[in-house]
């Protein structure tokens, strides 16, 4: 599969005339100091139709101004303890182009090929990065990778949330909590139980291939198909719990399930 890359810039928030943040930067949690120092990456993948590219990137714009953090860039205060900057640097948006049909070219079983649909993961500086790429029968796969010290999966699956909303010009609903020194450990500490020798282990891990080696394709994958009846019943009986408040979409109800 040959992937053309069709430009490659930064995005920065957009505010729509709100005034930008004074805050200068967020502090790591303590469970943000002990995560993996990396991107995470995924790819999603959608049939027409899709919109624009244009639209994407202004969706995006307006989710980076809730989510500023994403936007910055990773540094260290005073005492040396690592940071983020909300400096408003961008993130990397990438758009790309497969001269082919998505059916034709992409079978989305663990393969070094779906590598080429998101931006690569090493040497890094921008804190999230985003690849749209457009095949030639109007499907569109979306790619991105996620430095972990800015989010976990939750936060990630609330952001995706978010920049549906604006791609289809909806408000961002809930707006994400930044403060996080609510992880701030007691003065004086105060031990409940035994962590170090369970979450905080030393990790002694042995690279045994590199991203690109076909030994990736040992790995077992496991499909499940849900029926539309299924997934309409769950998402009643998620949504019957949530008070007056608006519905569950599928994709959180299914999650909360699995």
């Amino acid at each position: 599969m040959k992937v053309k890359i069709e430009s490659s810039k930064l995005v920065k928030p957009f505010y729509e005339g709100n005034p930008q943040p004074p805050t200068t930067y967020t502090p790591l949690s303590v469970f943000d100091k002990v995560t993996y120092d990396q991107h995470e990456a995924a790819i999603y993948a959608f049939k027409p139709p899709t919109p624009s590219n244009a639209t994407i990137e202004l969706g995006l714009r307006k989710a980076l101004a809730a989510y500023s953090e994403w936007a910055g860039r990773l540094g260290r205060d005073d005492d040396g303890e690592p940071i983020i900057l909300l400096n408003d640097e961008g993130v990397r948006f990438v758009e790309a182009s497969v001269d082919h049909p998505l059916t034709e070219t992409v079978n989305f079983q663990l393969s070094p090929t779906l590598l080429s649909l998101h931006p690569g993961l090493e040497g890094v500086v921008e804190l999230f990065q985003v690849q749209v790429t457009r095949f030639s029968c109007g499907s569109m796969v979306v790619g991105f990778t996620i430095h972990h010290f800015v989010a976990d999966g939750c936060a990630t699956r609330n952001f995706l949330v978010a920049w549906g909303e604006a791609c289809r010009g909806l408000g961002i609903s809930p707006l994400p909590f930044h403060d996080r020194k609510i992880f701030s450990p007691r003065n004086p500490p105060k031990f409940e139980f035994e962590h170090r020798g369970v979450e905080y282990i030393t990790k002694n891990l042995e690279k045994v291939f590199s991203l690109v080696d076909n030994s990736v394709e040992d790995i077992m994958i496991h499909k499940v198909h849900y029926s539309k009846e299924f997934l309409s019943k769950l998402k009643f009986r998620a949504s019957s719990m949530n008070g007056t408040n608006k519905p569950f979409s599928t994709f959180e109800s299914l999650v909360a399930h699995l």
